[in-house]
């Protein structure tokens, strides 16, 4: 998902947001900014608060609600990708939701806390909250910034579920045509040593290249820049009548390369999920914990 203009109202709200809940805070805890004859909502509790411990405040709990409630809408992303025929608004704008009110509850988590780490148990959730929210950031520049990198390094894409075909499908062009040299090698219909030239390159470098499953930029033709140095050494020591096929042999490596950058451009472009997803439903879980927690501590605390 790329950053652009469409994504200016949700700026603008997670901004207003953000000032407004900062102010509510400010007034929370010192009252005599409040215009005369206006007083603080009665609902939100006394002001000044009566706890030193903000987070178990009226306001301050009403904080870390929304930033829970945002947590759960945040995960229920998954499920709206999946039913993409519902009603209740395009896949697009639940990204845009998903991205900015996530992004609002970096000031709600600062507020609910009172700008205080707090004990053990705090600064454990506080840690997977941080772990959560710079993956996803992670997340958000790779979306932004890789899919034009990657139309910039490729050429031409192939269907990412794709490439094992079309890998197998290089291996066995590449070993037919070994086939065919040897069998013209063996008859001796060709009057040169271009077969055996050609044979030996295609044991020794371009099958061993094409059949391999990890670590093709370990070998030569993994590099493209030694790699064409290698072909046109090639076609030199081979007669003309066979740098065609030499020709089709660069082109074979070449969609080995391409194929492999591009899974390698994948892995990172869907790799961070690894760690955000996971991390994300452990902090709604410990989350909703924490808020079961602090409630009761309060109400037992209650006269």
């Amino acid at each position: 998902m790329r950053i652009d203009r469409s994504h200016l109202p949700w700026i603008l709200l997670v901004t207003a947001l953000t000032v407004i809940a900062a102010i509510s805070y400010s007034l929370n805890l010192h009252p005599e900014f409040l215009p005369r004859g206006v007083k603080f909502p009665a609902v939100l509790g006394p002001v000044p608060p009566l706890r030193a411990n903000y987070g178990g405040t009226p306001l301050g709990l009403l904080f870390g609600i929304v930033a829970l409630g945002i947590f759960l809408f945040a995960a229920a992303l998954g499920v709206r990708k999946k039913k993409r025929l519902w009603p209740i608004g395009s896949v697009q704008t639940w990204l845009k939701a998903h991205l900015w009110l996530t992004v609002l509850t970096i000031p709600l988590v600062v507020l609910h806390s009172g700008f205080r780490i707090g004990g053990p148990h705090t600064m454990g959730l506080l840690a997977l909250y941080t772990l959560v929210m710079v993956s996803g950031i992670f997340g958000v520049i790779l979306q932004h910034f890789l899919p034009s990198i990657m139309r910039e390094h490729l050429p031409r894409e192939v269907v990412f579920e794709q490439i094992p075909f079309v890998r197998e499908s290089l291996l066995r062009a590449a070993t037919e045509l070994r086939t065919q040299v040897a069998e013209t090698n063996a008859l001796g219909l060709s009057g040169d040593t271009s077969p055996q030239i050609l044979g030996r390159f295609l044991d020794d470098e371009c099958l061993p290249f094409l059949s391999v499953k990890k670590g093709v930029r370990n070998l030569h033709l993994g590099n493209a820049q030694l790699a064409a140095e290698m072909f046109k050494i090639l076609r030199v020591n081979v007669h003309p009548e066979w740098r065609p096929r030499v020709d089709e042999i660069e082109a074979w490596c070449e969609s080995r390369r391409l194929t492999d950058l591009q899974t390698r451009f994948q892995h990172w472009l869907h790799g961070w999920l690894l760690v955000h997803v996971p991390t994300s439903l452990v902090l709604i879980i410990v989350t909703i914990w924490h808020a079961w927690a602090g409630i009761r501590f309060l109400v037992t605390q209650t006269p």
